[in-house]
């Protein structure tokens, strides 16, 4: 046991934040739950992604700091704590024991609703392989509502190439989203 005047290090996510961090977290809040969002299609799902991201960037804050683009590094991280979350999730239902009168499960409905969203999200993987730029482009415009100036400033290219590139981004997830028979004008 420690007496009151001994000291002890508290783990990184009980220390208190600093101004500068919690300042940057303020003012960067909106958009990081823009990119979780695009990710997960859920207000609270995004929101605990967000704070997940927090937490690491907390934890990683001397870093970022020093990083020329601290903005950019830490959207990464949001970014990709987006995409861990489901599978996260995943891991920890596997332990979990299932509870019988849960107030809503999924229903049909549910899951024809999301029926879109499957293609649209499969159409968007393969266009961020294909080409990465076009992908980003229409992902802040569209998920993120950014005028093209605002993305040519993020991407550091020209206003006119982030318009062409929303352009033949849309234009390809078109063609990957139209299943093939109806590509083949369905002389298939």
């Amino acid at each position: 046991m420690t007496g009151p005047h001994e000291s002890h290090e508290l783990a990184p996510e009980q220390q208190p934040m600093d101004a500068e961090f919690r300042d940057f977290l303020t003012q960067h809040k909106d958009e990081f739950m823009r990119i979780a969002l695009s990710r997960l299609r859920d207000l609270f799902d995004a929101d605990e992604a967000v704070l997940d991201a927090a937490l690491k960037i907390h934890q990683k804050w001397p870093k970022i700091q020093a990083h020329d683009n601290p903005p950019a590094l830490a959207r990464k991280i949001v970014d990709a704590t987006s995409i861990d979350f489901y599978r996260r999730r995943a891991r920890l239902a596997s332990r979990e024991i299932p509870c019988s009168g849960l107030p809503h499960a999924p229903t049909a409905d549910d899951l024809l609703e999301l029926r879109g969203y499957d293609r649209l999200d499969r159409a968007r993987a393969v266009l961020q392989e294909r080409a990465p730029k076009q992908a980003e482009c229409v992902r802040l415009r569209y998920l993120e509502e950014m005028e093209f100036a605002e993305i040519a400033d993020r991407l550091n290219i020209t206003p006119g190439a982030a318009k062409t590139n929303v352009h033949l981004g849309l234009k390809a997830l078109q063609a990957l989203m139209t299943p093939p028979e109806q590509r083949n004008g369905g002389d298939s």
